[in-house]
Protein backbone atom coordinates (compact mmCIF):
# COMPACT_ATOMS: atom_id res chain seq x y z
CA UNK A 1 0.00 0.00 0.00
CA UNK A 2 2.74 2.43 0.62
CA UNK A 3 4.13 1.76 -2.88
CA UNK A 4 1.09 2.82 -4.15
CA UNK A 5 0.85 5.99 -2.14
CA UNK A 6 4.60 6.96 -3.35
CA UNK A 7 3.29 6.35 -7.03
CA UNK A 8 0.51 8.30 -6.74
CA UNK A 9 2.64 11.00 -4.56
CA UNK A 10 5.42 11.20 -7.76
CA UNK A 11 2.54 11.28 -10.62
CA UNK A 12 0.68 14.23 -8.66
CA UNK A 13 4.11 16.29 -8.04
CA UNK A 14 4.76 19.18 -9.78
CA UNK A 15 8.04 20.99 -10.12
CA UNK A 16 11.35 18.71 -9.46
CA UNK A 17 12.62 18.22 -6.35
CA UNK A 18 14.29 21.48 -4.96
CA UNK A 19 16.81 19.17 -3.23
CA UNK A 20 18.16 16.70 -5.17
CA UNK A 21 18.59 18.06 -8.82
CA UNK A 22 21.00 15.99 -10.44
CA UNK A 23 24.45 17.32 -9.59
CA UNK A 24 26.38 15.43 -13.21
CA UNK A 25 25.20 13.09 -15.78
CA UNK A 26 26.47 11.33 -17.77
CA UNK A 27 25.77 11.70 -20.61
CA UNK A 28 25.06 15.51 -19.98
CA UNK A 29 22.31 17.42 -20.81
CA UNK A 30 22.81 18.61 -24.12
CA UNK A 31 25.39 16.52 -25.25
CA UNK A 32 26.08 15.58 -28.84
CA UNK A 33 28.09 12.18 -28.96
CA UNK A 34 29.55 10.31 -32.13
CA UNK A 35 28.57 6.76 -30.74
CA UNK A 36 25.46 5.56 -28.69
CA UNK A 37 26.72 5.88 -24.82
CA UNK A 38 26.99 2.53 -23.07
CA UNK A 39 25.49 3.66 -20.17
CA UNK A 40 23.30 6.26 -18.50
CA UNK A 41 24.53 7.66 -14.94
CA UNK A 42 23.05 10.54 -13.09
CA UNK A 43 24.51 11.92 -9.65
CA UNK A 44 22.31 13.82 -7.02
CA UNK A 45 23.39 16.15 -4.60
CA UNK A 46 21.67 14.49 -1.88
CA UNK A 47 20.56 10.74 -1.90
CA UNK A 48 16.95 10.22 -3.90
CA UNK A 49 14.93 7.25 -3.83
CA UNK A 50 14.16 6.70 -7.70
CA UNK A 51 11.52 4.98 -8.97
CA UNK A 52 11.38 5.87 -12.47
CA UNK A 53 14.26 5.91 -14.85
CA UNK A 54 13.18 5.69 -18.86
CA UNK A 55 15.37 5.92 -21.84
CA UNK A 56 13.07 7.70 -25.00
CA UNK A 57 13.62 8.08 -28.04
CA UNK A 58 12.75 11.42 -30.27
CA UNK A 59 9.43 9.08 -31.22
CA UNK A 60 8.61 8.45 -27.55
CA UNK A 61 9.34 4.96 -27.98
CA UNK A 62 10.70 3.80 -24.85
CA UNK A 63 14.49 2.34 -25.65
CA UNK A 64 15.96 -0.91 -23.44
CA UNK A 65 17.98 0.26 -19.95
CA UNK A 66 19.26 -2.04 -17.40
CA UNK A 67 19.17 -0.30 -14.21
CA UNK A 68 21.83 -1.22 -11.70
CA UNK A 69 21.97 -1.13 -7.79
CA UNK A 70 18.96 -1.70 -5.41
CA UNK A 71 15.66 0.47 -6.47
CA UNK A 72 14.07 1.06 -3.11
CA UNK A 73 17.16 2.43 -1.74
CA UNK A 74 17.92 6.34 -1.61
CA UNK A 75 21.04 6.74 -3.67
CA UNK A 76 22.92 9.75 -5.02
CA UNK A 77 24.00 7.86 -7.81
CA UNK A 78 22.16 5.97 -10.79
CA UNK A 79 23.74 3.76 -13.07
CA UNK A 80 22.01 1.96 -15.91
CA UNK A 81 23.69 0.22 -19.24
CA UNK A 82 22.17 0.79 -22.63
CA UNK A 83 21.01 -2.38 -23.91
CA UNK A 84 21.42 -1.61 -27.81
CA UNK A 85 23.26 0.73 -29.96
CA UNK A 86 21.09 3.79 -30.42
CA UNK A 87 20.74 4.82 -33.81
CA UNK A 88 21.68 8.52 -34.82
CA UNK A 89 19.00 11.25 -33.20
CA UNK A 90 17.26 12.79 -30.12
CA UNK A 91 17.04 10.89 -26.88
CA UNK A 92 16.01 11.93 -23.62
CA UNK A 93 15.95 10.11 -20.10
CA UNK A 94 13.50 10.80 -17.72
CA UNK A 95 13.65 9.93 -13.65
CA UNK A 96 11.08 10.66 -10.92
CA UNK A 97 11.80 9.94 -7.40
CA UNK A 98 12.05 11.25 -3.62
CA UNK A 99 14.55 12.51 -1.63
CA UNK A 100 14.76 11.85 2.06
CA UNK A 101 13.10 14.47 3.34
CA UNK A 102 9.58 14.03 1.50
CA UNK A 103 10.11 15.67 -1.82
CA UNK A 104 8.99 14.18 -4.87
CA UNK A 105 9.95 15.03 -8.26
CA UNK A 106 11.64 14.50 -11.20
CA UNK A 107 13.08 15.70 -13.94
CA UNK A 108 14.71 15.08 -17.46
CA UNK A 109 17.68 15.27 -19.77
CA UNK A 110 18.28 15.39 -23.64
CA UNK A 111 20.95 14.40 -25.55
CA UNK A 112 21.70 13.61 -29.55
CA UNK A 113 23.49 10.74 -31.35
CA UNK A 114 25.08 11.83 -34.43
CA UNK A 115 26.45 9.47 -37.16
CA UNK A 116 30.14 9.43 -36.58
CA UNK A 117 32.71 10.20 -39.33
CA UNK A 118 34.10 8.22 -41.72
Amino acid sequence: MAAIAVLLSLAAAGPALAHSDVQHAQPADGAVLRNSPPAISLMFAVPVRVVTLRLLDESGRERRITREGERGAAVEKVHATVQETLPPGAYRVEWRGASPDGHVGGGTLAFRVERAAR
